[in-house]
């Protein structure tokens, strides 16, 4: 009797033992093919996609200075105000509004008060007339730059030598443009992927993570007012 009940416990533990094992090889065979399904799930590519596109400035400030010399103020008056008429009728005649033409106030430099003249000139007085054009019609302005001959003829030195007053450009709405730039890049870093895996018996899945792209300007040659606005962005992408 105490035979058979030690017999029967033995087989018990047994079959404990059994159960257990057959547990444990489920577990670890759900693990290693989770394991598996994991590694190939992070086998991933890591490219670069680039992207260009031209962009127009949305508004250009054209200053137009020129100086005229004088010992007697009302004549340089009469002279400026006779000068920056023909400026403006011409400005007028090409399609520029009065709304785009302002004129600023007349500088006055007296070379006999004035420290910055070393050597006094002949002249006593250095009159700084500005007439300022600022458009959102960039194309129609920048075509007026080319045509400054004009003002020459007229004994008008337009120049652009004083640092205050530089031909400038505005762009505008540039998150817009990133935002369809980057996705632009982000296809041609798919693009390269694909030409990368070809052959190589896997395929190009989702996509897994991008890095905040990096964004330059670049000159365009002749053309001032426009640039051209280069994404580059860094992506991964799992591979299948």
């Amino acid at each position: 009797m105490y035979y058979h009940a030690n017999r029967n416990l033995a087989m018990r533990s047994w079959r404990w033992e059994a159960f257990f094992i057959a547990a444990g090889l489920i577990v670890l065979g759900y693990l290693v093919k989770a394991g598996v399904t994991n590694i190939d799930r992070d086998r991933t590519l890591s490219v670069q996609g680039v992207a260009e596109t031209e962009i127009t400035a949305g508004k250009i400030t054209w200053p137009l200075l020129y100086r005229e010399l004088g010992n007697d103020l009302n004549f340089l008056q009469y002279t400026i105000s006779s000068k920056n008429k023909l400026i403006i009728d011409f400005l007028k005649a090409n399609g520029v509004t009065g709304d785009e033409i302002e004129v600023i106030p007349v500088e006055i430099l007296d070379s006999q008060a004035d420290k910055q003249f070393v050597s006094r000139p002949y002249q006593r007085y250095v009159a700084i007339s500005v007439i300022l054009v600022a458009s959102t019609d960039v194309e129609k302005i920048y075509k007026l730059l080319s045509e400054q001959t004009y003002f020459w003829k007229q004994n008008i030195a337009v120049t652009t030598d004083d640092f205050r007053y530089k031909v400038a450009y505005e762009y505008k709405d540039f998150n817009t443009i990133k935002a369809g730039l980057t996705k632009e890049a982000i296809r041609d870093a798919r693009f390269v992927a694909e030409k990368l895996t070809n052959g190589l018996g896997v395929g190009v899945g989702k996509l897994k993570r991008v890095l905040p792209g990096e964004f330059s300007f670049m000159d365009v040659v002749n053309a001032p007012h426009k640039k051209i606005l280069r994404a580059e962005v860094a992506t991964d992408f799992y591979l299948k």
